[in-house]
């Protein structure tokens, strides 16, 4: 076996073994948030019925990314790599909640909540940590669930950072951001030429 892939299959492992029941709380709790991109998708309804002319341009950039990514990239991606579940093949691999049947390689998962944390990251940015929080929180519970490789999620979230800057190109062109007031140097700069030009007086 190759020493990247033992590598793999050791840390899946220990992450799988090490657990609590209050993390078993936590972590299942949080991998149900990606179940189907239901949560997500539901968000991104909600923005295009209620929200602002900015909610629906982000909404629309997020659920066009997120289907072009899984209609168009992951069955490609799955078939260059038609990797199996951890628990298939793995001894001793503990399942926390449903028994995903599909190939392993990229996590889905991982890529939704990747290009989801970007997007609506630098949008909004007052929500950025509690996003960051649980990206990582979901990145995690993955192969301490038993339904992914650490390889997996590694290759999920890199597919969503990708296709992340994409949604946020686009949404930059369709003038999601608000031009950023001046900072304090380029203020003072704007003062001292609009300030007072009154000639100084000639001895």
């Amino acid at each position: 076996m190759h020493p990247l892939l033992q590598l793999d299959e050791q840390l899946t492992v220990w992450i799988n073994q090490h657990h609590h029941p209050v993390l078993d709380v936590i972590l299942g709790g949080v991998s149900h948030l990606g179940d189907g991109a239901v949560a997500w998708l539901t968000i991104a309804v909600a923005m295009l019925i209620f929200g602002r002319r900015r909610e629906r341009i982000v909404a629309l950039v997020f659920v066009v990314g997120l289907m072009a990514t899984e209609f168009l990239a992951m069955p490609y991606l799955r078939e260059f790599w038609p990797r199996h579940r951890p628990f298939v093949y793995m001894e001793d691999i503990r399942v926390l909640g449903p028994r995903w049947d599909r190939l392993a390689f990229p996590s889905a998962h991982a890529y939704l909540w990747g290009q989801a944390t970007l997007l609506f990251a630098v949008v909004y940015p007052r929500f950025k940590w509690p996003l960051i929080v649980l990206l990582l929180l979901t990145l995690y519970s993955r192969p301490y669930v038993g339904n992914h490789h650490v390889l997996d999620v590694v290759g999920g979230v890199v597919l969503g950072l990708a296709v992340g800057v994409v949604e946020l190109l686009v949404a930059w062109k369709a003038g999601v951001f608000e031009p950023m007031p001046p900072g304090p140097a380029l203020a003072e700069m704007d003062e001292a030429e609009t300030g007072d030009q009154t000639p100084a007086p000639s001895d």
